[in-house]
């Protein structure tokens, strides 16, 4: 076998996981818990599935090769065959199971055969098929879990190999076998020779001739009932024919019936044609302008009411608003005219401002007056005190300047004065921090204002909105008075709406009773038609003349009835009879048989009974043959495998060990470089493993039907 690829779906710690292989040797190389001996017992898995029993006190090998995440064992694997190409499926899932602590999982496996695509070998386990051995004999030859485990269980290798010696079948055993023969030699005879199947038929042979003395009187019974039955029967045909009769006549009654069922049927035509012209003519008389109410136009218009009447009432609400706001109190003439001064005067902030900065003017001219008339005062004193011409004439020169500047201060000084004054008198104050005060009051109100011009505007346009839609309420509504061709009244709109709702009102349930009326007798119509669905009236009419009608009004069709139901019960009984009496012939025919059979199974069953003899003396021969040959056959294994195995172990260790012998119990000894026997066990370990491994190559080579991978 060849494995050409695996997919793992779901095993033990693998999920999606797909593998290809070469037709070599392949290696798959990895770290710890990386998976590698999940992928090898994958490849079981898919072989053989999991052991059906659970290993006490350990976890069993299906719980540990589930997947944590998935809860499922699930995969494929492509193989090849002596140059045929499968694919295996397998999965392993968990089911519900009531009521029960323990987990049951479903197991599901299937091979395909890859040219036809049709499944093969049935339920088989693939390892089954292909290599011919079972789960156990696998395990201990051409699977080794680990390094380190290659051992083999003695038990189930060893009855396998005498199992192919002697039979080509591992599952065939010579003991066993020897065991079956001696079971059928048993059950022909005993070894008391008190029962078995020779026994059983002598046995017979006698109950055969006592039965043989019955014949003759259970023949002259079964003649008795042979004729009891002919009267039971003829009597059953006389009811049967009176049965036919009443049948007949019971169809007959039936026709006419169906006949009276036509005649209904016309009538409510004609009635349902009248129904459907008065219900069509109502329609007709109550269409304007190509329209007809219905229950949605009448929907329609109470929501149309409705949609006026709270549109009239939010406009009401808007003006209502509107003119409150128009009501609200305003501010005094004088902020008003305060409001407008600030607007003339650059607003707030430039006012406050120039306020300050004709203050802090004022300051500065101030201190230059101040130090022009010191500077004055000190020439004056330098004048006064000093000679000297040229000194005098500058100090003169300096005090005129003094003079001059302290006077362009002072006259600047008072204009910054007067400004200020003037723009405290604008607003009727004295200081600079009255005319804040004044001036944030001025801010305020303006702000006020604003607001309430803001919100005016505002209830303004919620007025136009309100009018805007009370005016799409009322156009929705003409349109649909006007569209069953009404006219929209001048005045007095609720109580032209109440007529009209009362007036749609009233065509509507007429048109409903009138439509009901007709549907009634279109369903009457509908139900006949379907029950007379399958028969012609013409046929009808024509299998019951007039003259036989008239003849069958007459008659009570309870009698017709109550006839055919005492015919029933007449043949019914007679059936009854009937089989009764064939049972007692059935069970006298079975019991008493033809004398001429009984001789010829008297005989037969003597020539039988001498052939079991003979088969019986064959299964002591071969019983006897195959108890010798059992110890020939397991001279032959052990040789066989040693030569195998050393073979293998001279190629493995190049040569170093060239002698192997396997005993019976598969224990593997050597022969050292001084020529003494030695156990494996005195081999190093990796040594001691080659030589299992050589066993178990020579065991598969022996018992496999196919090599596996």
């Amino acid at each position: 076998m060849i494995i050409e690829k695996i997919i793992i779906k779901s095993f033990g710690l693998i999920t999606d996981m797909t593998l290809e292989f070469s037709e070599r040797v392949n290696v798959i190389e990895g770290q710890n818990e990386s998976g590698k001996s999940t992928i090898a017992a994958f490849i079981k898995y898919m072989l053989y599935g999991f052991e059906e029993n659970d290993t006490a006190g350990a976890i069993s090998e299906r719980k540990k090769r589930i997947n944590w995440s998935t809860g499922l064992a699930q995969g494929s694997m492509y193989v090849r065959v002596k140059n045929k190409r499968y694919l295996i499926n397998r999965s392993t899932t968990p089911t519900e199971s009531a009521g029960s602590e323990r987990q049951s999982y479903k197991e599901e496996s299937s091979i395909i055969d890859l040219e036809t695509g049709a499944p093969a070998f049935g339920k088989l386990a693939a390892g089954e098929v292909f290599f011919g051995v079972d789960r156990d004999l696998f395990d201990n030859t051409a699977f080794i879990g680990r390094i380190g485990d290659p051992g083999i269980n003695e038990g189930s290798v060893k009855e396998s190999i005498e199992n192919i010696l002697f039979s080509g079948n591992e599952r065939i055993n010579n003991q066993r076998a020897a065991t079956k023969i001696y079971d059928k030699m048993q059950a022909l005879l005993n070894d008391t020779g008190t029962s078995g199947a020779i026994i059983d038929l002598a046995t017979r042979e006698s109950e055969l001739e006592a039965r043989l003395e019955e014949t003759n009187e259970d023949t002259r019974r079964v003649l008795v009932k042979e004729s009891e039955l002919h009267n039971i029967k003829a009597r059953r045909a006389e009811a049967e024919e009176k049965q036919t009769k009443l049948y007949e006549l019971d169809s007959c009654y039936s026709n006419v019936m169906m006949i009276q069922t036509f005649d209904q049927l016309h009538g409510l035509e004609e009635e349902c044609e009248a129904k459907a012209a008065l219900y069509d003519s109502f329609i007709e008389e109550n269409t304007r302008a190509g329209f007809v109410p219905d229950e949605q136009y009448f929907i329609d218009l109470n929501v149309a009411r409705r949609g006026v009447s709270d549109a009239y009432h939010a406009l009401g609400d808007a003006q209502d608003a509107y003119s409150e706001q128009r009501r609200a109190i305003g501010i005094t003439k004088e902020i008003e005219g305060s409001i407008k001064v600030a607007d003339d005067n650059g607003g707030e902030e430039e006012i406050v401002k120039n306020a300050q900065l004709y203050t802090m003017n004022k300051l500065k001219l101030a201190a230059g007056a101040i130090a022009t008339a010191l500077a004055f005062i000190a020439a004056l004193v330098a004048l006064i005190a000093v000679a000297s011409g040229t000194v005098k004439a500058i100090m003169g020169v300096t005090m005129g300047l003094a003079l001059l500047g302290g006077a362009a201060l002072s006259y600047f000084c008072l204009r910054a004065h007067k400004a200020q004054q003037e723009l405290f008198s604008l607003f009727s104050t004295s200081t600079l921090e009255d005319l804040k005060g004044k001036i944030a009051i001025v801010a305020e109100a303006r702000s006020k204002r604003d607001a309430m011009i803001a919100a005016n505007d505002n209830a303004k346009a919620a007025v136009e909105r309100a009018k805007e839609r009370y005016e799409q309420a009322k156009a929705a509504l003409v349109e649909l008075i006007v569209k069953w061709g009404e006219e929209p009244p001048v005045s007095d709109l609720s109580d032209f709406l109440d007529k009209l709702e009362a007036k749609v009102k009233s065509f509507l349930d007429k048109k409903a009773e009138l439509y009901d009326d007709k549907a009634n007798i279109e369903i009457a119509v509908l139900e006949i038609r379907r029950t007379l669905s399958t028969r012609s009236e013409i046929d009808v009419r024509a299998q019951v003349s007039p003259l036989r009608r008239k003849a069958l009004a007459g008659i009570n069709h309870d009698d017709i009835i109550n006839g055919i139901a005492e015919a029933k019960a007449k043949i019914a009984e007679e059936d009854r009879l009937a089989f009764e009496v064939e049972n007692e012939l059935s069970l006298l025919k079975g019991r008493s048989g033809d004398p001429g059979e009984y001789h010829s199974r008297i005989h037969a069953i003597a020539k039988r009974r001498e052939e079991l003899q003979q088969k019986h003396k064959a299964y002591f021969m071969a019983y006897q043959a195959i108890k010798g040959a059992s110890d020939n056959l397991r001279a032959e294994i052990s040789p066989r495998l040693g030569e195998y195995s050393t073979s293998l172990m001279e190629i493995m260790t190049d040569n170093k060990y060239t002698d192997f012998e396997v005993t019976g119990g598969l224990e593997v000894s050597f022969t050292d470089p001084t020529g003494e026997k030695k156990s494996v066990d005195f081999l190093s370990g990796g040594t001691r493993e080659l030589t299992y491994v050589a066993v178990r190559a020579a065991l598969i080579d022996m018992l496999y039907t196919e090599k596996p991978p």
